[in-house]
């Protein structure tokens, strides 16, 4: 059989090798193990005869945003994809007498009478032991002789603590591939040079995306959000934060306020583009004023002057924080990566094991870019406190312009709340 797959790194060669039912791909940032599994699916789509293949997210917005738009891609890339063979309403693509199926797990019903030879759960720490055991049971299609069954799970190990860590690996017929971005000989200079620096900032984060070890889930500043799958059509206030970068990605969120509740919406979240890049992908979004990192005056300029109307956004990471915190927020299931950022956004601890009040700077883009948002909001429109003794107060800085100040007097009469 000839493979089409291209530039594989040794953890292609891993996956190829492990004969267990059940492969854990723990690993860190950039690692190339969710684009290996990709490509190893690809070879069994050409390659195999006869095979059912799975792909799954716990939501089906995160699926459509990186595993299925990952496997389309290489398709395409190696010059495989045909449109005819690609099933645009089921989410399903054949290749000769093999199909590969696209799925959500927030309605595991849904797969009571299909079977798989291959499954990829992306993002496992996403789902419950009871998702992967009803995965598990579909592993039952037909198999050649010296073939298996089998289920690949990929995540960054951010909790020691979840199923998968204290339950899964203990298991029999499991098997761990371990990987960090040092098996990834395609990276960027510059991002293994960040990467590299996290050693600096939180012990825990370099152990969870540089090491690719177990982490914890200790000191996370925003444990108060809820999945929902679009922003609501009516809203108080709207407007959009911006995190800029280029070898990080550039973080364009929605933000809207609707009585005490923070609602969010990524709508760009790409690294190597241009500002001219970027202008040309505001000019698709709905009309609104616009927050953004102050460190970047040249670029809000360049953004200003084609008409779009974009402010400095307030650096004081403190307050905008304990802003975002204080009330509920509502994040679409679209938005991908800032889901993952809200569930591993924690607070420093320095060397004496002392959390501090700053958040790790790492992995925050979204963070950052929700936070202009909602600080330029307040400065604009007001903002409603959740304390029952204020619960129907408005603050009144509706269509003004106010000062660090205010802004600061305001944080603090919330906090006392």
């Amino acid at each position: 059989m000839d493979t089409v797959v291209k530039e594989v790194t040794a953890l292609y060669d891993k996956l190829a090798e492990c004969k267990a039912k059940t492969v854990i791909n723990k690993g860190g940032a950039r690692s190339s193990k969710s684009y290996s599994i990709a490509q190893y699916l690809v070879y069994w789509l050409v390659n195999g005869q006869n095979k059912k293949i799975g792909v799954t997210r716990k939501t089906f917005p995160a699926l459509r945003r990186t595993a299925y738009d990952l496997i389309i891609g290489l398709l395409k890339d190696y010059g495989i994809y045909k449109e005819r063979n690609h099933n645009k309403s089921f989410y399903t693509y054949t290749h000769g007498t093999n199909k590969i199926e696209f799925f959500s797990m927030d309605d595991p019903e849904k797969l009571k009478s299909t079977g798989f030879n291959l499954i990829w759960m992306e993002e496992a720490n996403e789902f419950t032991y009871d998702d992967y055991f009803i995965l598990w049971l579909r592993l039952s299609e037909p198999t050649k002789e010296g073939e298996r069954n089998q289920i690949f799970l990929s995540f960054n190990p951010i909790d020691e603590n979840n199923w998968i860590a204290k339950t899964l690996v203990l298991e029999e017929d499991v098997e761990i591939i371990h990987s960090t971005y040092k098996d990834n000989p395609f990276l960027d200079k510059d991002y293994v040079k960040a990467l590299e620096s996290i050693i600096d900032k939180d012990s825990n984060y370099y152990r969870v995306y540089v090491l690719g070890e177990w982490g914890s889930l200790d000191n996370l500043i925003y444990s108060n959000f809820e999945l929902i799958d679009s922003l609501p059509e009516e809203y108080q206030a709207m407007a959009y934060g911006l995190d800029f970068g280029f070898v990080n990605p550039v973080a364009l969120v929605k933000v809207c306020l609707i009585d005490n509740n923070i609602y969010l919406d990524e709508r760009i979240y790409k690294n190597h583009i241009t500002n001219s890049e970027l202008i040309e992908m505001l000019s698709h979004e709905e009309r609104g004023d616009i927050y953004a990192d102050r460190d970047e005056l040249q670029r809000i300029e360049e953004i200003s002057r084609a008409g779009h109307v974009i402010y400095s956004g307030e650096k004081d990471v403190k307050m905008g924080i304990d802003l975002c915190a204080r009330h509920k927020l509502f994040i679409t299931k679209r938005s991908v990566n800032g889901i993952k950022e809200l569930r591993g956004y924690q607070r420093k601890v320095n060397r004496n094991g002392e959390v501090l009040e700053e958040p790790i700077k790492y992995n925050d883009h979204f963070c950052d870019a929700m936070r202009f948002g909602v600080y330029g909001l307040v400065s604009r429109f007001g903002f409603a406190t959740s304390a029952p003794a204020a619960g129907s107060v408005i603050h009144s800085l509706k269509k003004e312009k106010v000062s660090s100040s205010v802004l600061h007097e305001l944080g603090a009469y919330l906090c006392q709340q």
